[in-house]
């Protein structure tokens, strides 16, 4: 519901002469309350917030924004609406406002705040420590409990994130969202069964909705049950045509299964579905992900044009830059180094004018440096890939990601590998993201290169497993190529 100008001057005046806090439960169930000067933005707060629960996101970022009309200074409803946009502008923006208004809200409020603000700047650690401070402070608010459990899974201290969710649940067993999450803290575990306990728990809260389905097809296409896979991913898209991911997914998991070209239409149809350019480019994007994994890299990199062209006439800075370093990996796997730099430029310039956010900054900087040894190493200049390996190394540690030092040793990896030096490899690789294919993949190939084929076949099956099929059509490292090692630890 919108607001009139009058309305909106009358709770202007409102706020001026007094802040009424407004509060979910407060006292007897102690969450975190809810500070604005109006019932009504409040009660839309609460609204948004259940849709956003439900990863409708489109329709909660035009209720928060309706709260925001109708109560300017509400700090929460800047801060949420921050987490709902599809623009690094638009997240600062909010974040920022959120933050200015923060010594006027209550200690909860501040702490979600600040926490985020933290992150944002590129310091989970932090982040982290205000949110075990929100949790001592409201050890009752389900909410609470979530953001810390979100905390640790993004420094994979996955059984700490566990025990928050189930905190939560504890709290509130129809509180729906952390059983997504603990279905896929399992998932990255290898935990399938534990994994399809919570996503079943999932789809009976909220049978309605998408996301649940989505989240269960996204563990099946992990197991390699495509087919049944599929028939989620179908159901969810039924259920809320705005999931326009769900149909991409459809086609992800074709693809996954050799059906190329079924692949690409069903993701085309997912074109004709987006509502945003954002989502037009991710599904240009998969198209060409589709032709890397059938190991043909010039179709491949004829697609990614079409997403580049897209993201710089939407100006989309972010999406501009990562478009560019992909591009950049896909060269240098394809040995056209030049080509390889040039987009590497490109990629620098953007981000230069873009006026990203520290962490957005680090994030792209460090990623230079490792498309940088990346090329050294591929044109066998081993001496300058260690120098910009050492450098990378040097930039992680003035950082505050300590989990960003597996990126590193991923590197290193890939370096002596290019090299021929087996045993150096596997040591770093085996300090790499053991999560990540990719390092399961190089790690395959260096016991291969060593002689040691029972221990690559073991790997090569692991890979298997993830429900991406490896061929040996040189596809194998191309269609990988494109979400560059370092993007794994986006901010």
């Amino acid at each position: 519901m919108r607001i009139d100008t009058a309305i909106k001057r009358a709770a202007g005046v409102l706020f001026a002469a007094i802040v009424v806090i407004l509060m979910v439960g407060c006292g007897a169930t102690g969450e975190i309350p809810i500070t604005t000067a109006s019932e009504e933005a409040r009660e839309i707060f609460i609204q948004a917030r259940q849709v956003g629960d439900n990863l409708r996101f489109d329709e909660a970022r035009e209720l928060y924004s309706q709260a925001i009309e109708m109560d300017p200074e509400f700090a929460l409803a800047h801060w949420a609406r921050a987490q709902t946009v599809a623009t690094n502008k638009e997240f600062r923006e909010h974040l920022d406002r959120a933050g200015a208004l923060a010594p006027n809200v209550s200690e909860g409020e501040r702490l979600l705040i600040e926490a985020s603000q933290a992150a944002a700047d590129n310091n989970p650690v932090k982040a982290m420590q205000l949110r075990k401070r929100l949790v001592r402070r409201y050890p009752k608010d389900k909410r609470a409990h979530f953001a810390l459990a979100a905390s640790y899974g993004a420094q994979n201290e996955f059984d700490k994130a566990i025990a928050e969710y189930e905190k939560a649940i504890g709290i509130d067993p129809d509180f729906a969202p952390p059983y997504n999450s603990l279905g896929y803290v399992h998932m990255a575990n290898n935990r399938f069964e534990k994994a399809e306990e919570a996503f079943q728990n999932y789809i009976r809260l909220i049978p309605d909705e998408a996301n649940p389905y989505d989240s269960m097809a996204d563990l099946l296409t992990r197991m390699g049950r495509h087919e049944e896979a599929i028939e989620h991913f179908k159901k969810s898209a039924e259920l809320n045509p705005m999931f326009t991911f769900s149909q991409r997914k459809i086609g992800l998991n074709h693809i996954y299964m050799g059906h190329y070209d079924q692949g690409r239409a069903a993701i085309r149809q997912a074109i004709d579905m987006e509502q945003t350019p954002l989502g037009k480019i991710f599904d240009l994007e998969t198209i060409a992900f589709s032709y890397l994994y059938e190991g043909k890299p010039q179709q491949a990199l004829a697609e990614i044009g079409k997403a580049l062209e897209m993201a710089a006439k939407a100006d989309l800075p972010r999406r501009l830059a990562l478009i560019h370093s992909g591009i950049c990996r896909i060269h240098t796997e394809m040995g056209n180094l030049a080509e390889a730099q040039q987009s590497l430029a490109a990629c620098r310039e953007v981000v230069q004018g873009a006026g990203f956010t520290p962490a957005v900054t680090d994030f792209f900087t460090n990623g230079a440096l490792y498309q940088e040894a990346f090329i050294a190493a591929k044109r066998q200049d081993f001496e300058a890939a260690m120098a910009k390996a050492a450098e990378l190394k040097t930039s992680i540690e003035a950082g505050n990601d300590p989990d960003a030092m597996e990126v590193h040793h991923l590197l290193l990896g890939t370096i002596f590998i290019e090299k021929g030096e087996q045993a150096p490899a596997i040591e770093h690789l085996g300090q790499a993201d053991q999560q990540d294919t990719y390092t399961f993949y190089l790690l395959a190939k260096a016991e291969s290169d060593a002689g040691n084929q029972d221990r690559a076949t073991e790997l090569y099956r692991k890979v298997a497993e993830w429900g991406e099929v490896f061929s040996q059509s040189g596809g194998n490292s191309l269609h990988r190529a494109w979400a560059t090692p370092w993007h794994a630890h986006r901010p």
